[in-house]
């Protein structure tokens, strides 16, 4: 019997990291969508996004935005209600793989769309999202 349910709990733990990196890597269409988006940018320098983008600890003024790419790059963000030119900034300083960045000052029940940006400023990937009622 206990052997049962240490079966049914790797089982369990199993689905559960399928599910999580489902959700967490970049589909086919996502990876289509950024590699178009680079090309429209004329961005050329072999960074990819590898698990992300996901908006996390969503709340009706805040939320994060967590991305990892394959080689050190900019975490730099633009947000806003706007799709064409959206008015916010967010960064981290330095370079990274592992990318969290933080977005303030946003409506509840609003839809953001964001650019992921290089270092130099053109647009990697571009989402959106949509905030809870307050």
């Amino acid at each position: 019997m206990k052997s049962l349910g240490v079966l049914l709990a790797t089982a369990a733990l199993m689905v559960a990291t399928a599910v999580a990196q489902q959700n967490t890597n970049p589909s086919q269409h996502e990876r289509s969508q950024e590699n178009a988006q680079e090309r429209a940018s004329h961005i050329n320098d072999a960074v990819d996004i590898v698990n992300g983008p996901s908006v996390e600890n969503l709340k009706p003024t805040s939320a994060e935005l967590v991305w990892q790419t394959n080689k050190e790059a900019a975490t730099r963000v633009r947000y806003g209600t706007e799709s064409e030119n959206p008015s916010q900034h967010a960064y981290e300083a330095g370079g990274t793989r592992d990318h969290h960045v933080a977005l303030r000052n946003l409506r509840p029940d609003t839809t953001y769309h964001y650019e992921i940006e290089t270092r130099g400023g053109k647009d990697r990937f571009k989402g959106s999202f949509r905030t809870p009622r307050g």
